[in-house]
């Protein structure tokens, strides 16, 4: 997998009869398949008027300025990735049946409907999202258990984990930074007492989840409590018309930055998805662990979440973990993995002390098992 520091790979376009360069936009309005170890670079727009398919090559969106993807027809991708200074806007669905490198730059919808998306169908996943690459728009997903929707805006990566009791259950997401109450007013109840007004997420599906969710500086946690045991996630109930509590658990963090889980919910309920605080005149809510997917690292020696471990990658015979900060640095890969990693980086980069740790705060990990048949990611947070 490449990160920041990249080349661009060997470039192998094949033209068939059908496809036609136009000025500086491929129009394919053919066949197109990329076999396999099959690699094609665009550094222009696509227009997709035909059978554009990969069944098991890379297609590499690339360039310097913005551009767009179009047509009448759905491009089904093998391997995506994404190294473009700009944002690439899809004006049609485009499907990933295998994995999505996140270099730089954001793929990007209309945030106004959900009629075009980011599609990760069966077993896919991304790699590499960050603050600078991501989706900045609706992703849509075939949830297998649980996934990870590297969606946000233009300026950071906000995104929304899933865990489903079903297989194959199709959810779609997206992060807005806007004020959810010009649509959705809130007025205080029952059951919540103040709610986010900085920023909301939303979720679409028909089965069964439970959710979590981040909060970053730019959140403004701070406004609505000084206590991040009081957060919870709120939704906007859709038949009500009113803010409902979706629980809280597992809270972990500062003010700063943090993440909590929901209770289960059905998100076809909800229109609106944030943070919200809960009426003080209920009863004390019990503290609940983390969910299998996240996890809390507070490497101070008293043995106590001293190392991080992943319990279920002692059930498969191979795997490759790697840690990213928020901004998408890699600051801990490995093979293998058992339950090495105690807040230390284990590599050189220039902009860390190796000897001092990683720093408190956020953390997203990926482990790719069984030479990528599946992936489990989530959030990790280190504790200082």
């Amino acid at each position: 997998m490449k990160h920041k520091n990249f080349t661009y790979p060997f470039i192998l376009l094949f033209l068939v009869t059908a496809m036609q360069l136009q000025g500086q936009k491929m129009r394919n309005h053919g066949d197109f398949e990329v076999h396999t170890n099959g690699q094609v670079g665009f550094f222009g727009p696509i227009i997709n008027d035909g059978f554009f398919f990969c069944n098991s090559g890379l297609v590499g969106l690339y360039g310097e300025s913005s551009y767009h993807i179009s047509g009448n027809v759905v491009p089904k991708l093998y391997d995506l990735e994404i190294a473009n200074a700009s944002s690439i806007l899809l004006n049609v669905p485009v499907t990933i049946s295998n994995n999505v490198n996140f270099i730089l730059g954001d793929l990007e919808t209309t945030k106004t409907d959900s009629i075009n998306y980011l599609e990760f169908s069966q077993l896919s996943f991304s790699t590499g999202s960050s603050d600078f690459s991501k989706m900045n728009g609706f992703v849509k997903a075939n949830v297998q258990e649980h996934f990870m929707f590297p969606t946000g805006d233009n300026i950071f990566l906000r995104p929304i984990s899933v865990e489903s009791t079903l297989l194959n259950v199709k959810h779609m997401a997206c992060y807005l930074f806007e004020d959810s109450t010009k649509n959705y007013p809130f007025y205080s109840n029952e059951e919540i007492a103040q709610i986010n007004t900085n920023e909301f997420w939303i979720l679409k599906g028909a089965h069964q989840v439970s959710i979590t969710i981040d909060w970053n500086e730019r959140s403004s946690i701070e406004r609505i409590t000084d206590d991040i045991n009081d957060i919870e996630i709120v939704g906007y109930h859709i038949s009500t018309s009113q803010w409902k509590s979706l629980g809280g658990r597992g809270n972990t963090g500062d003010l700063n930055s943090g993440f909590l889980s929901s209770e289960p919910f059905i998100p076809n309920d909800y229109a609106a998805i944030t943070f919200g605080i809960f009426n003080q005149n209920e009863n004390e809510q019990p503290e609940i662990p983390l969910n299998s997917y996240h996890y809390m690292l507070s490497p101070n020696g008293d043995g106590i979440n001293d190392k991080f471990i992943i319990e279920e990658l002692a059930d498969y015979e191979n795997n490759v973990l790697h840690i990213y900060d928020r901004n998408g640095l890699l600051v801990f890969e490995a093979q293998n993995y058992t339950d090495e990693f105690d807040g230390n980086t284990g590599k050189t980069i220039s902009a860390l002390d190796r000897d001092a740790g990683l720093a408190q705060g956020i953390y997203y990990y990926i482990a790719a098992v069984n030479g990528g048949e599946f992936s489990i990611q989530g959030y990790l947070y280190i504790d200082r």
